[in-house]
């Protein structure tokens, strides 16, 4: 039987050779306790790509994986705008397209019109499953504080197309004829 002194030089070129030269040194192994060894070997590499697999099929791996949300191309915004996200819901109005002109409304009144719709976002919807889309509009400078208090109010919707603006009305006393100026009464004198 050979001790851990003996040393024997083998000329190993493949798998199958260093596997032979295994068996050749004259330590007693089963013929078939290679091939367990690389069968559990092969087994469990196997396993942990299978694994690795369901994981990423799971959370969506790949270069896009855990996104929340896919946007489209986006168009310039005019000067003088600001970008605002305003949530339309499970579907874009119908008109509403990329680089086109859209209203916003509050109310059911216009708050700001001829705002440009700059890009369209799709994001997984707040309640239950399906979609949910965000429409960012580049609104005027000069309306965007009435854009952005309307949809903190959550009292927001957006229309396509340049639709006229809502002018406050101011409502005055209605107008009176001017009542003349009627001299007194003259005084009378007590008689006698």
């Amino acid at each position: 039987m050979p001790t851990l002194e003996d040393t024997v030089d083998f000329k190993v070129v493949t798998l199958n050779d260093l596997l032979d030269a295994d068996v050749r040194t004259g330590v007693p192994v089963a013929a078939d306790d290679k091939y367990k060894r690389w069968a559990f070997l092969s087994t469990g590499v196997a396993g942990m790509l299978l694994i690795a697999l369901i994981v990423a099929l799971v959370t969506g791996g790949g270069s896009g994986g855990g996104e929340t949300s896919k946007a489209s191309k986006e168009v310039p915004a005019p000067v003088n705008t600001s970008p605002v996200d305003i949530t339309v819901g499970g579907s874009v109005p119908s008109g509403i397209t990329l680089g086109g002109l859209a209203s916003v409304l509050s109310g059911g009144q216009v708050i700001a019109s001829g705002v440009t719709v700059t890009q369209i976002k799709e994001a997984p919807a707040l309640i239950g499953k399906g979609k949910s889309y965000v429409v960012v509009a580049a609104v005027s400078n000069d309306d965007v504080g009435a854009v952005i208090t309307a949809k903190g109010k959550r009292d927001i919707a957006l229309q396509a197309g340049k639709l006229p603006k809502a002018t406050p009305t101011t409502t005055a006393p209605a107008a009176t004829a001017p009542v003349p100026i009627q001299p007194a009464p003259a005084a009378t004198t007590p008689s006698q």
